[in-house]
């Protein structure tokens, strides 16, 4: 059997992880995320996550707008420890924004990161870490983020994997003549494109045309107004 080809596939560049994340193990959620990482349609990339929660936060920082790399599992950091022990540490994620900036991020449990006094370890370091690795570092743990703001962005990355310029370009048109607060389904209905409209208003949020006016999941009864200059 024979499949036509496809000329919009290009194979994933590999993952730039320096620590390959161990198997899977019935403790923990271990896998990996294919996706450009960004809105504008980068090179699909192969990501690696440990845990549920690296998984969430790499979806997070995916879907932000000024974020243009994740690198997962990025060289580690040699610092020595309250003991004076030399140590290396390797952040779950090493992001760059679209400014240039660099900021490492480590992801926690936050009961994990109290108990094991890990913030006071990461102020080491942070201390040993160069500038031209990160100018900044961050603790991420459950606190740091809602589940709905999780699943949010796990919905745009599966939405941006089909690209649907069509439909986007239907509702970037009609969000030019929203005068008020509607709906995404209204939103979707003056469309007549269903549930591809649905999909490219999400996107549409994500990129700065509209704004979403409650607070958890992203759903067709979600109340919305345009960002786009009259």
């Amino acid at each position: 059997m024979s499949y036509p080809f496809d000329p919009s596939f290009m194979r994933p560049l590999p993952s730039r992880a320096t620590r390959k994340p161990p198997a899977r193990s019935k403790a923990s959620s271990r896998g990996h995320v294919t996706g450009g990482g960004t809105s504008s349609g980068s090179r699909p990339r192969l990501r690696y996550f440990e845990s549920k929660r690296e998984q969430d936060v790499l979806y997070l920082l995916m879907a932000r707008s000024d974020v243009v790399d994740v690198w997962d599992q990025p060289p580690p950091v040699s610092y020595r420890d309250a003991m004076g022990r030399q140590r290396n540490h390797t952040f779950d994620f090493l992001i760059t924004l679209i400014d240039g900036r660099r900021i490492a991020i480590a992801v926690k449990p936050e009961a994990i990161a109290a108990r094991q006094g890990f913030r006071e370890t990461l102020q080491l370091i942070r201390a040993a870490t160069p500038l031209g690795y990160a100018r900044g570092i961050v603790l991420v743990t459950e606190r740091s983020y809602t589940p709905s703001a999780a699943r949010n962005a796990q919905k745009l990355h599966d939405f941006r994997r089909t690209p649907d310029p069509d439909a986007d370009e239907v509702v970037a048109s009609l969000v030019q003549d929203i005068s008020g607060p509607t709906t995404i389904a209204e939103l979707v209905q003056a469309s007549g494109l269903g549930g591809r409209a649905f999909r490219a208003a999400f996107k549409a949020i994500y990129a700065g045309l509209l704004h979403v006016l409650d607070a958890g999941d992203i759903l067709p009864s979600t109340r919305i107004i345009s960002e786009v200059a009259p």
